[in-house]
């Protein structure tokens, strides 16, 4: 599904209207490009998995940790690339965007491998197991996964207690409470919250070494460098 229908905004609108569904937004995209310092080698490619309107790999572009690095970014909406594309025209000998649905396409080798808001649409545990593993093939050793997504508690007062702020954030720009949990709803069909011990559990399930270097409320930024060798 397209951002025009999954969140009614349009492809330019949307840098406007995602600050006014997520909170933390600009926090968490960019923490989750600080996260690259973290890699165990040099990142000279990195792929970002939903490149949307190019966020994530600005900030990853900017960090003084990747000055010769190039990107990749995949998408399957083809009008948030040409919003990216404009946005990242200052690094556009070092980007590459690319009309693909990331869950299903080959994922090249890298030395980074970033997203923010995307792995959400892999719906079950046993699905996002196997793109962990993906990843990891791809990935060069000492190489990293950054994801920073909704990753909410597993226990269920504290998971209710993040939702309850989400809602609250969502009714200042919505109008009420009500239409609040309305929006937050009409997101299930695509989006899936994995409890970010799960997600924890997943990785290194794959190969991966994990760190939380961020976190407020119910959303995270995980770090996840890949052992030399697959468990």
């Amino acid at each position: 599904m397209s951002v025009a229908s999954h969140l009614a905004v349009s492809p330019s609108g949307y840098d406007r209207r995602i600050r006014e569904l997520i909170p933390y937004y600009d926090d968490l995209v960019l923490e989750a490009g600080r996260g690259l310092r973290f890699a165990g080698r040099p990142i000279r490619s990195i792929v970002d998995l939903g490149i949307g309107t190019g966020a994530l790999a600005r900030a990853c572009l900017m960090h003084t940790a990747t000055p010769r690095a190039h990107i990749l970014g995949l998408d399957a909406d083809a009008a948030m690339l040409g919003v990216a594309a404009v946005r990242l025209r200052r690094w556009r000998d070092r980007v590459e965007v690319r009309h693909a649905d990331f869950v299903t396409a080959g994922i090249p080798a890298c030395d980074a491998i970033v997203a923010t808001f995307s792995l959400h649409h892999i719906r079950t545990r046993r699905a996002k197991l196997a793109f962990y593993r993906r990843c990891w093939k791809a990935l060069r050793p000492g190489g990293i996964l950054v994801s920073g997504d909704c990753m909410p508690a597993s226990s269920a007062t504290a998971a209710a207690a993040d939702r309850d702020e989400w809602y609250a954030h969502l009714a200042r720009s919505a109008g009420s409470l009500a239409a609040a949990r309305r929006i937050y709803a009409s997101w299930a069909d695509e989006d899936t919250y994995m409890p970010l011990a799960i997600e924890v559990e997943l990785l290194e399930a794959a190969g991966f070494a994990v760190e939380i270097t961020w976190r407020r409320s119910a959303f995270a930024v995980i770090v996840a460098r890949r052992k030399r060798r697959a468990p």
